[in-house]
């Protein structure tokens, strides 16, 4: 077992020395153009921006599941409509995900992280703005030193 006290750490001072970018894509941006981006950045997570706000988030499954429905043997309602017509990053999200504030110690943000299955969790200003991200690979990899 991994002993390294993240408690003592706020996530303020983590970003300091470990800033990481979120990948984000328009509220308008098609699953297409998601994939795309999720690919080209070799990241499971994506964030919706509307106005320069997070407004939801949307996972690799969540993206692959819209464009390979067609492969499956079942669909659900949202999935015979998105072969009717192409939905919408704001269609799509989860508008309900995790995230995390300055002030918080980084202990309760891998929490957060694991327990949600988020690698890349965002960090967030009061207004709903970007401020940055935290990976989940750079806090393993401190913890393993």
């Amino acid at each position: 077992m991994i002993e390294k006290d993240f408690s003592s750490i706020s996530v303020n001072d983590w970003m300091t020395t470990h800033s990481e970018t979120a990948v984000v894509v328009s509220v308008t941006a098609t699953m297409e153009d998601i994939a795309q981006v999720l690919l080209e950045n070799n990241s499971r997570d994506a964030y919706v921006v509307d106005n320069n706000i997070v407004v939801g988030h949307l996972g690799f499954a969540n993206v692959t599941n819209h464009l390979l429905t067609e492969h499956r043997p079942t669909h659900t309602h949202r999935q015979l409509f998105s072969r009717v017509t192409e939905p919408t990053a704001a269609e799509v999200m989860d508008s309900r995900f995790a995230y995390a504030r300055c002030d918080e110690s980084l202990c309760e943000v891998i929490h957060r992280q694991l327990e949600r299955d988020v690698e890349t969790l965002v960090v967030l200003a009061e207004n709903g703005s970007l401020l940055g991200a935290i990976e989940l690979r750079d806090l393993l990899a401190e913890s393993l030193k």
